[in-house]
């Protein structure tokens, strides 16, 4: 799955936001990370804005800040307004156009479903994590369970963040 530069750019913005949460920072300031011009910098952030990740304020010591607390931003939520095309796989996308060289051979409906099962699990894994574990050096612990999952290990039944972190913190230490 691959994100879009606006979705680096974004994510970047609002991780920069994070860490100086006492205080506004300047668009380009909080793309500086990213490589971003500062004209494409102000449009991510207008978009964030728009859509209620980040606050703006004018003025001498204005600039652009969280909305709302990082941990309760998921990037499952960022991507879907960044990347919309994320939340609505077209079949006609996924195959090809039937004209063209596209796929409509035997298991082609399948292979549609299969693609949009791909993206739905990867828009739920994404709303697991928000951009306050974007702000830690380390990974979350909680993401070594996925690898209990693959190797059809027994991760706890109750798949609360806590019971993921204390398992993941006993076996993957």
């Amino acid at each position: 799955m691959l994100l879009t530069r606006q979705s680096q750019i974004a994510i970047g913005i609002l991780v920069a936001c994070a860490r100086s949460a006492d205080r506004y920072l300047l668009t380009f300031e909080a793309a500086s990370g990213t490589g971003a011009s500062k004209e494409h910098a102000a449009k991510i952030a207008h978009l964030l804005r728009r859509a209620g990740f980040v606050t703006s304020v004018r003025g001498r010591n204005g600039g652009i800040g969280l909305a709302r607390p990082a941990r309760q931003i998921s990037i499952g939520e960022v991507l879907r307004h960044t990347q919309p095309e994320i939340s609505r796989v077209d079949r006609q996308d996924v195959l090809g156009d039937p004209n063209e060289a596209g796929f409509d051979g035997p298991g082609a409906t399948a292979l549609a479903s299969i693609i949009e099962t791909g993206w739905a699990s990867f828009i739920s894994l994404m709303n697991r994590f928000t951009i306050a574990d974007l702000l830690v050096e380390q990974p979350p612990l909680r993401l070594a369970c996925q690898d209990c999952r693959l190797s059809k290990a027994a991760p706890p039944v109750a798949l609360s963040t806590e019971s993921l972190e204390a398992h993941a913190a006993h076996l993957h230490g």
